[in-house]
């Protein structure tokens, strides 16, 4: 004897029954999330290398229709709830009234709940991560013709565990998207296992760019890009310095470019490592799925 539902209906009442399993794991994550907190014991509440594991893992074993930036979308807002259950989160952007770029993409990152502060120097920013006020800082991805660039004052704060911790967006909104933005913690530095990490490098004005990337690669790191500042008064010119892979602040290689008979670089200033985005190939639609 027939039950009396329709196709559609029993369709929907699968749908309903997946809702509930849905939000019963979000409830059992949330209760896992707790525990995670009291066991840290005042340790750091966010891991940008641990969240980039866990993106890479789900877009990489996803299949179907459901698109993959919506994915991210999902995980996004799931990852930044759970770290607001772990303790006090907040984030320091840099905007202007004429950039809000980078508020976009932390509010595109960090979820619709997460408490941002707007400030209009990068210094402030920065001030804001190292006194505490902010977990997170949020600035603009250094360019070359930069008057006035942020990372010497980052460079400047070595040694106070204020550090690059992540790149923005982590996943690319659309194929050809170029604006990005870097993000600053106190937090020790993490691997993620695909990362590029970040240097001030002090030489002789004599050195040329050239000359340094040899340097770098000899040393056995791939030099990624040189970002120059020009020469400071004190007569040493200085550069930014983005390398393939994880590099430490106590990286050997990087030892070997500093040593006083054999290197030509005469000081290196850890600024921080980020996990390497998604590219917009990760995200594509697949005819297989």
């Amino acid at each position: 004897m027939s039950d009396g539902k329709t196709p559609l209906s029993a369709l929907r009442d699968e749908i309903n029954g997946i809702d509930d399993d849905i939000h019963a794991l979000l409830m059992r994550r949330a209760a896992i999330a707790t525990s995670i907190r009291d066991s840290k014991h005042g340790g750091p509440v966010w891991r940008p290398a641990r969240e980039a594991q866990i993106l890479r893992r789900l877009i990489a074993r996803h299949e179907g229709p459901f698109p993959r930036t919506t994915i991210v979308q999902i995980w996004r807002e799931i990852v930044s709830a759970m770290v607001r259950l772990q303790g006090e989160f907040a984030v320091a952007v840099y905007a202007t009234e004429n950039n809000r770029l980078c508020r976009d993409m932390a509010r595109d990152h960090f979820g619709a709940e997460t408490p941002l502060a707007l400030y209009s120097s990068a210094r402030a920013v920065l001030t804001a991560v190292q006194d505490g006020s902010a977990t997170v800082g949020v600035l603009p991805t250094p360019e070359e013709s930069e008057e006035t660039p942020w990372w010497p004052l980052l460079a400047g704060m070595s040694g106070s565990g204020t550090a690059v911790c992540a790149r923005l967006p982590f996943a690319p909104s659309a194929p050809g998207y170029g604006d990005s933005a870097l993000c600053v913690a106190s937090i020790p530095p993490d691997e993620s296992g695909l990362d590029r990490s970040l240097f001030v490098l002090h030489t002789s004005p004599e050195i040329s760019r050239a000359r340094l990337n040899d340097a770098i690669a000899a040393a056995g790191i791939k030099p990624l890009r040189l970002t120059g500042r020009g020469a400071p008064p004190d007569d040493t010119s200085v550069f930014l310095a983005e390398f393939e892979g994880y590099a430490g602040p106590d990286d050997a290689r990087i030892a070997r470019l500093t040593d006083p008979d054999t290197g030509i670089v005469e000081g290196a200033n850890f600024i921080g490592v980020y996990a390497l985005p998604l590219a917009a190939g990760d995200l594509a639609d697949r005819e297989d799925d």
